[in-house]
């Protein structure tokens, strides 16, 4: 019999990723979103749907999260209708939200004292990797936990890591993030420099990501959005945002210096409060773009 997963958090990442779980035979049973669309979508496609998290959990051996903040977090797992109401001792629960790693040690320490496990098992690859199921997993937590549940991340996803003790996969991701965003920044600046100064961005981008400037912000990002002057999410800054901010006070408490993460964190926040918080996180681009009255890319 195929195994009982639930998930929760069917959005712009989790319903695709659910739905690769569907596809790969898993018995997917989920609960009502902010937006019921991609809810009902699952539904066509064979998922089962109940009332609330802790119904959820009832009927699963596996329950799978994708979730904003630790406070969302904290209540599906925690709260009144939550996963651990309604879990049965031996439930494994994979976190894969992009939380505050103490957060997640302590999440993890609540649910074994009710005889569950929580994995924490952040992503990185995007929507697009999502859809495709070709995500990357960083995972912390038990590690025989992980491998009896393999299955099921390996139905989103391509890489699987184990990092580590319960958080590790939080502190890979905001780490990982937080060369993102410094990445990111200095791909914007460069480029508005290029154009402004003459060269055809195309070609710039070109014989960068075949030298040393290369990145994954060049060769994955910059052709779909910042060079086509498109930026419908993707990764929303304003989680970008969220990211960098974890990664920042979680360096600060450890006492190491984040020069260049300070700044590009500022740069983000400054356009996430320019009201484009919701627009994919190279959106960061037009800033750039505007203070030196140049556009990289054309609308196609």
């Amino acid at each position: 019999m195929s195994k009982k997963v639930g998930f929760v958090g069917v959005g712009t990442m989790g319903k695709p990723m659910a739905s690769n779980l569907i596809k790969a035979g898993f018995q997917v049973t989920i609960c009502p979103h902010v937006n019921m669309a991609p809810v009902k979508a699952l539904e066509t496609e064979g998922a089962r749907v109940v009332a609330n998290p802790k119904e959820v959990a009832a009927a699963s051996e596996v329950v799978v999260t994708c979730l904003p903040d630790a406070p969302q977090v904290e209540e599906v797992l925690f709260g009144p209708n939550g996963l651990l109401a309604g879990a049965k001792p031996g439930l494994t629960i994979i976190d894969t939200s992009t939380i505050s790693p103490i957060a997640t040690q302590q999440f993890a320490a609540r649910a074994a004292e009710k005889g569950c496990t929580l994995l924490d098992a952040p992503m990185s690859g995007g929507e697009s990797g999502a859809i495709a199921g070709t995500l990357t997993f960083m995972v912390g937590g038990d590690q025989a936990a992980l491998e009896a549940c393999r299955d099921v991340l390996e139905a989103m996803g391509e890489k699987i890591y184990y990092v580590g003790g319960p958080g590790m996969g939080e502190v890979v991701k905001i780490c990982n993030n937080l060369m993102l965003g410094i990445n990111l920044i200095g791909v914007c600046e460069a480029f508005t420099l290029g154009v402004k100064a003459g060269v055809d961005a195309a070609t710039m981008a070109e014989v960068v990501q075949a030298s040393s400037g290369g990145s994954a912000v060049l060769e994955r990002y910059f052709p779909k959005t910042i060079l086509k002057n498109q930026y419908k999410p993707g990764f929303m800054l304003k989680l970008m945002c969220k990211d960098m901010g974890l990664a920042l006070d979680t360096a600060n408490e450890l006492g190491v210096p984040t020069f260049a993460g300070v700044v590009a964190g500022q740069v983000l926040d400054m356009v996430k409060n320019m009201g484009k918080g919701d627009a994919d996180f190279t959106v960061v681009a037009t800033l750039y773009q505007d203070v030196a009255r140049v556009v990289i890319g054309k609308e196609e």
